[in-house]
């Protein structure tokens, strides 16, 4: 398994997934970061992500 830095991908969340729709183009679905899946739901004011179980809200930006 490898590792990933939750902060790490929060951040890519907040910087790109409401300006980049080729990458996240959808209310929900899974992005890959290296190997390691990253499951996001949308909401209108943050994102939920779920890495290898552990589910994180991000607000958004």
């Amino acid at each position: 398994m490898q590792f990933l830095d939750l902060e790490f991908v929060a951040d890519q969340f907040q910087q790109y997934a409401d300006s980049d729709p080729v990458h996240w183009n959808s209310e929900e679905g899974c992005i890959k970061f290296g190997e390691t899946p990253v499951f996001y739901k949308r909401f209108d004011d943050h994102f939920e992500i779920e890495i290898d179980g552990v589910t994180m809200e991000i607000p958004r930006i």
